[in-house]
């Protein structure tokens, strides 16, 4: 990880430690001391004052993510290094980079480590420890595997499959060979050691393994 990316990551997990891990989104700006209000665009300043301003048709509570990627962006002003992860990469690459790391920051803020630990305490790595992060953290499947498997020390793999195709995968596992679209239509003889859960009422299976 690049060195202003690096500081400004453990610069907002200290924060978040420091709020003692909130996550909801509207408690957490208030503990973070940002103010957030309606506005013509999705938008963030740290001031001061730090203010947030969400679209109309944004500002609900259910808008998690949105309000945390925000959030994300005022830490990273905060710790004064937007224009240092912009400069890590291309000027042409630079606005997606910054964008990626403030994602990469909103998804530990929405999911912090406690929730992770709590997880993986209660069912190892498996498809139930992803469901249960996907319900504690109200997010999609996919992030919730992404943040499982990239929180693991072990290589490990996650995928959801559909019928005898994979419908998604995440894996830090370098010699992983699993990708979106292959076929793999008997999961259990492929990957013998993957533990497997059928999502109830769909139609689709959820895979995890690690070495």
């Amino acid at each position: 990880m690049r060195d202003c990316t690096q500081g400004a990551v453990a610069y907002a997990l200290r924060e978040h430690a420091r709020t003692g891990h909130l996550t909801d989104p509207e408690r957490l700006a208030h503990a973070l001391g940002v103010r957030v209000v309606p506005g013509a665009r999705n938008a963030a300043s740290h001031g001061p004052p730090s203010v947030i301003t969400l679209r109309r048709d944004q500002y609900a509570p259910r808008q998690r993510f949105t309000m945390h990627h925000e959030l994300a962006h005022i830490l990273i002003q905060r710790a004064g290094l937007q224009d240092g992860i912009r400069s890590e990469v291309d000027d042409d690459e630079a606005a997606a980079h910054l964008e990626a790391v403030t994602n990469h920051i909103a998804s530990l803020l929405v999911m912090p480590d406690p929730m992770i630990r709590v997880a993986l305490d209660t069912f190892g790595l498996t498809p139930e420890t992803v469901l249960l992060v996907r319900d504690a953290g109200r997010v999609s499947l996919a992030a919730a595997m992404r943040r499982v498997i990239h929180a693991q020390e072990q290589s490990a793999t996650a995928w959801v499959s559909a019928g005898p195709y994979v419908l998604d995968v995440t894996s830090s596992d370098p010699y992983n060979r699993l990708t979106r679209y292959q076929r793999l239509p008997d999961a259990r003889a492929a990957l013998p050691d993957a533990a497997l859960l059928a999502l109830p009422g769909e139609a689709r299976l959820l895979g995890v393994v690690g070495w």
